[in-house]
């Protein structure tokens, strides 16, 4: 009688979205951490809040805010997706957000950059087609292309 599927590299058997918590998403954003390509100063550092340091140091190489967000971005749309109820997603627990904010503020303050959240762009108020503007507020088109044969 066959178990289920089974991690090869662990030797332990393959955990289902379905049971997964807050705290299990947690303990797998921590364990990627350790794969990091990220140079995250600590506060003792002296290049702490400085985006481009001068010399190496020895501060630990972390996963980015942005991989992370993008990650978990991913696996809660995948999670809904595929069948999961959206009150019980373990990939949008409050645990989970605080957890990416807190990275988020901590690499912005140990790189001296702060991530401002992007600010939508105010509608243009529509121009006043009594105006005389017949072409709606938009450029005109560019002139056509000659044809490939012809010469200048």
């Amino acid at each position: 009688m066959a178990a289920g599927p089974v991690d090869r590299a662990a030797g332990r058997p393959l955990r289902r979205a379905e049971p997964c918590s807050g705290a299990h998403v947690l303990e797998f954003l921590r364990y990627l951490d350790q794969f990091g390509k990220t140079k995250v100063h600590t506060a003792a550092c002296p290049f702490f809040g400085h985006p481009n340091p001068p010399a190496p140091c020895p501060c630990p190489l972390r996963q980015a805010w942005g991989s992370l967000d993008a990650l978990v971005g991913r696996l809660r749309a995948a999670f809904e997706e595929n069948g999961g109820r959206p009150e019980s997603n373990p990939f949008a627990a409050r645990a989970v957000r605080l957890y990416l904010r807190e990275v988020r503020e901590h690499q912005a303050r140990a790189r001296g950059v702060s991530y401002e959240k992007k600010k939508r762009k105010k509608p243009q108020p529509a121009p006043d087609h009594a105006s005389g503007g017949s072409s709606g507020g938009h450029p005109p088109p560019p002139p056509p292309q000659p044809p490939a044969g012809a010469a200048c």
